[in-house]
């Protein structure tokens, strides 16, 4: 009966229908068990001999079914991990002509954990890589922005921004960028800041960084439409707690872009930390607002978000464009 049941379980076939082979099973069985006489040794040899090898393949068997329930289970973990793998997003083969282009923008305070801010090879916040990946699959924006990302050179863009979808040019906090500022020596901080922009690689379109000297965290591409349009996207982070010096350095840098030839519009997005502009009545508080104030307005730039931007209040998040 045991080597009836095995046969049976490990797929060898199910038991004959006709008693004659049933009862041949059967009779192995016993002779296995209770058969002693010397004229059946080798009868009951051969019984375990082919005990062992159904033996064998039963244990065999076993060990398959779990490596397949262990690769399934691994595939779905991948999956989790990595939804590119069922959901790879758009064919960046396609070219597509639009008349828009929607843009995605966000501070998102550091990609890199605030206690790895300081190492020289940081990992990446796993969270809010998992929310930027599941954002950028879900909706592709056209172009993304990003402030405060915390990057720096060691990581690769494409941990970022996946690059078969996306074009990126970053501008990572540097001495050249964000510059000691002796009037507020406390305030400085070698790490954090940097910005990025990402632009989707289906569109039928031309991209370049316009090299720009600037001693602020400023980033500057050139888009090209398929008319030959040209589209300025400008993004900028600015401390707080930075002097008149950078506001200078960030209006010239807008002054050079805007007098570009062949320019259709320039639009800036970024987050400068200008919390006490009257952006209604184009007001400000103090000298710094008033020198911001009218930098934009000698660049023609206008502003288009009238509504605070942060939980306390303030437009910190700006958006302004030359038309």
């Amino acid at each position: 009966m045991i080597v009836h049941y095995i046969t049976y379980c490990i797929g060898m076939g199910a038991p004959a229908n006709n008693n004659a082979n049933a009862e041949a099973q059967l009779s192995v069985t016993i002779t296995l068990f209770s058969c002693k006489s010397h004229n059946h040794k080798l009868y009951h040899k051969r019984c375990y001999l082919r005990l062992a090898e159904l033996y064998f393949k039963f244990i065999t068997a076993y060990i398959n079914i779990n490596l397949a329930w262990l690769s399934l289970l691994n595939l779905q973990l991948l999956i989790i991990c990595n939804p590119s793998i069922v959901n790879p997003g758009p064919n960046s083969n396609t070219n597509l002509n639009k008349n828009f282009l929607s843009v995605y923008y966000q501070n998102v305070q550091g990609l890199v954990p605030f206690t790895h801010l300081s190492n020289n090879h940081p990992k990446l916040d796993e969270t809010k890589m998992l929310e930027l990946h599941s954002f950028i699959y879900n909706k592709t924006p056209d172009i993304i922005v990003l402030n405060e990302t915390w990057l720096k050179p060691v990581i690769n863009s494409n941990e970022i921004i996946p690059s078969n979808m996306y074009n990126t040019f970053r501008c990572d906090r540097s001495k050249e960028t964000h510059p000691f500022d002796p009037s507020n020596p406390k305030k400085f901080r070698q790490n954090g800041g940097g910005v990025l922009i990402s632009v989707n690689n289906s569109l039928n379109i031309t991209t370049n960084r316009i090299k720009i000297k600037c001693k602020a965290e400023l980033l500057a591409v050139e888009i090209i439409m398929s008319d030959n349009s040209k589209i300025i996207i400008v993004t900028c982070y600015r401390v707080g707690t930075l002097s008149i010096n950078n506001a200078d350095e960030i209006i010239c840098a807008l002054n050079t872009l805007t007098r570009k030839k062949s320019v259709s519009k320039l639009i800036l997005v970024g987050d400068l930390n200008l919390k006490d502009i009257d952006w209604v009545n184009g007001n400000g508080r103090n000298n710094l607002d008033n020198v911001f104030l009218n930098g934009f307005a000698e660049c023609g730039l206008i502003q288009c978000i009238k509504d605070p931007t942060h939980i306390k209040g303030g437009i910190l998040d700006i958006l302004l464009t030359t038309s």
